[in-house]
């Protein structure tokens, strides 16, 4: 539930700043970084978190910034 809340609420703010395009990379930043906190965390309350799993989301997290930014710039 909590990962679909950072989602859903990242999703709708970079909507609500759609004309602001330096807005939305940031949002989108912000989104990304809030789901490898949360993975990290997740584990961690697990107890299974191991630093395959945090380099998978930190690797998850930068693709997604840069996916973004290379969809923003076009």
């Amino acid at each position: 539930m909590v990962l679909m809340g950072i989602l859903v609420g990242g999703l709708v703010v970079f909507y609500y700043v759609r004309p602001n395009i330096s807005l939305q990379f940031i949002v989108g930043t912000i989104t990304s970084a809030a789901y490898v906190i949360w993975g990290i965390i997740h584990h961690a309350i697990k107890k299974d978190l191991h630093a395959r799993v945090v380099v998978e989301y930190i690797l998850m997290g930068a693709i997604a910034i840069v996916l973004l930014a290379t969809i923003l710039k076009a």
